[in-house]
């Protein structure tokens, strides 16, 4: 049983996330290793659509709704 899950933003969610990116308090490098992490999707599929949610992990309570309400 090999199933794959594939979830992919909109233009408009991805214009939403790399403006709210422009938002963050800035990182100092190397904050979050070489590999850069740190940032987190939440996908939440539902009958009428999918929720996405972006956070980075240094400040939580600045996660971002990027769901695309009226592709629903």
């Amino acid at each position: 049983m090999n199933n794959i899950y594939k979830f992919e933003l909109s233009d408009s969610e991805v214009n939403k996330y790399e403006e709210w990116l422009n938002t963050l308090p800035k990182i100092e490098n190397g904050k979050f290793g070489a590999a850069g992490g740190g940032y987190y999707f939440k996908f939440v599929p539902t009958g009428l659509g999918t929720i996405v949610i972006a956070g980075r992990v240094d400040v939580p309570e600045m996660e971002i709704n990027l769901t695309d309400f009226e592709n629903w």
